[in-house]
């Protein structure tokens, strides 16, 4: 497929995707519309090491604070604890108890209908990282604005509460592990001066040495000792709040937001949906489509023709000059001129898939075309099942191809001169009670085989070769076929099965004529041709059928 070709799938099957972007747009308000509204509310903490905490735990913090992403991980982990979750209901239910108070005494206070429980509170919780900074943000989602503020600002304090309860209880730990160290030289600083009481004035090097060593310890230690006290007094630094809550915001629905992506996804889904279709309708559409699937040249492309822009049993081609569709006929008889038809080969049958394609039409104004160049043209009704040639012309119905096989009547009765110049017709007359067993006959072989001597042009009208087997019958009896395809009406199925029929026959396939063609379809499009009547002409002269000159 061409880039045309896309273009004329999408603007054939636009209802198809407008439907479908509509019904996509009508589901996402519908179920914007129907959501209970979602508030989000976040309190921002600054995360920094005092130098205190460092000088003990420095190497953990280090750590932490040259990987941000673990440490909002750790961090993460920590806040969605059961623990953490648990500590904030407590505190929620303290908070509210307390403004039930407050609300007793006349003010104004937020109370919540109920207080979320600590696995509710666990689900509502999530961390964000600000941009690789020490900055995190503690986000509550919940559908109330006002308690997702509370609860946002809860689970800050508590968390910053625990976290440095929890440095506080190492830093306390570790100085209880120093002041034992302490006790621990302090004894051996004992035993040392006891030692060296025993040498009066004179104690040995070894001896001195171990004094020094524990005396210097012991100074190290209780250095340590008072940094650790010092520490853990300032351990009320490193977490902070920097950004309180605040009451939620609405984060959905947002009908916007749902409207314009339900619109580029009804969009998408419409246009998949339209080459789905598109893919799995059966119907010829294009050009590409009927030479390829009727394994033929098109001859003729007729243009749509409503039937209030035609009086009723009115051939077009003379009722209509100047009709855009005339032009079509035109094009279809140069177009039938130039295929060199051998001697014989002017006896052409028309012929189609399935009923109602319009061949009748096609032969009827054809016939007419060529008429007005001065070819002498005999119309042939070869479907006796559903004659129609008698409603156009002023013609005696009676008389006809069954009265001839019949022996009723002969060729030169039966075939008729019409109203129009060197137009003859040979109408199928009384229907039969076998249409098929007459048309395979010799006896309309040799009918064939006379008409075909008296006229230009012999164009016989059949029935579509999926409805009877007549048109098979007769396609070995004329010089070709032209197979007529109604736009709209002719399917990939029907066009193949009729082509494999004709061929089996051994058919001479002269080409098709596709019918009825709108403007507004993906087939492309026709000019209005405008053709200027003749001048008036003396009225058509009825002449006998007899053969034409050679």
């Amino acid at each position: 497929m061409e880039l045309r070709d896309y273009i004329n799938v999408l603007l054939h099957r636009r209802w198809i995707i407008a439907g479908t972007a509509a019904a996509i747009i009508a589901l996402a308000l519908i179920f914007t519309f129907i959501q209970a509204p979602v508030y989000q509310s976040k309190v921002e903490i600054l995360s920094e090491v005092s130098s205190a905490s460092e000088s003990v735990l420095g190497s953990f913090f280090t750590s932490a604070l040259f990987d941000p992403d673990r440490y909002i991980q750790t961090q993460t982990e920590i806040i969605k604890t059961d623990t953490m979750a648990q500590a904030v209901e407590t505190a929620l239910r303290i908070k509210y108890e307390e403004n039930q108070k407050l609300r007793e005494a006349g003010e104004d206070v937020y109370i919540p209908e109920s207080i979320p429980g600590a696995q509710e509170l666990a689900s509502m919780v999530g961390v964000e990282q600000v941009q690789r900074t020490n900055i995190f943000d503690i986000v509550i989602t919940c559908g109330d604005p006002l308690l997702s503020r509370d609860v946002a600002q809860t689970y800050a304090e508590e968390y910053i509460a625990s976290r440095q309860l929890a440095a506080i209880r190492q830093i306390s730990e570790a100085r209880r592990e120093v002041w034992n160290r302490i006790q621990e030289v302090e004894e051996e600083i004992r035993q040392v001066a006891e030692e060296a009481k025993k040498y009066s004035g004179n104690v040995p090097a070894e001896l001195q040495n171990e004094a020094a060593r524990a005396v210097n310890l012991w100074v190290s230690l209780y250095e340590k000792y008072i940094t650790l006290r010092i520490a853990e007094s300032l351990e009320q630094r490193g977490l902070e709040i920097v950004q309180p809550a605040k009451v939620g915001v609405k984060t959905s629905p947002r009908p916007t937001r749902n409207g314009v992506l339900a619109l580029f996804l009804g969009l998408i889904l419409g246009v998949g949906a339209a080459f789905l279709v598109d893919y799995l309708d059966d119907s010829l559409r294009t050009r590409e489509d009927f030479e390829r699937h009727y394994d033929t040249a098109i001859i003729g492309e007729i243009p749509q023709l409503p039937l209030e822009d035609l009086p009723r049993n009115a051939i077009l081609y003379f009722a209509r000059p100047q009709h855009p569709a005339i032009e079509g006929y035109r094009t279809l008889r140069t177009n039938l001129q130039f295929l060199e038809l051998e001697e014989g080969g002017r006896t052409i049958l028309f012929t189609s898939a399935g009923p109602e394609e319009g061949k009748s039409t096609v032969i009827l104004n054809l016939g007419a075309a060529l008429s007005e160049m001065g070819k002498k043209v005999l119309l042939v009704e070869a479907d006796l099942r559903k004659p129609v040639l008698d409603r156009y012309f002023k013609v005696s119905p009676g008389k006809g191809i069954s009265a001839v096989l019949a022996g009723t009547a002969t060729l030169e009765e039966a075939v008729q001169p019409t109203e129009y110049p060197n137009l003859y017709v040979l109408l199928a007359g009384i229907k039969p009670p076998n249409p098929a067993e007459l048309v395979a006959s010799e006896g309309m072989g040799k009918v064939l085989e006379r008409v075909g001597r008296f006229a230009d042009y012999v164009l016989v009208d059949a029935p579509p070769v999926l409805a009877a087997s007549d048109a098979m019958a007769l396609a070995t009896r004329v010089g070709g076929v032209v197979l007529v395809a109604a736009y709209g009406k002719a399917d990939r199925h029907s066009a193949k099965h009729t082509v494999e029929l004709l061929r089996k026959v051994n058919a001479r396939m002269v080409g098709l004529v596709i019918n009825n063609i709108s403007p507004a379809t993906r087939y492309g499009y026709y000019q209005y041709y405008y053709y200027a009547p003749l001048p008036e002409e003396e009225a058509p002269h009825r002449r006998l059928f007899r053969p034409r000159s050679r």
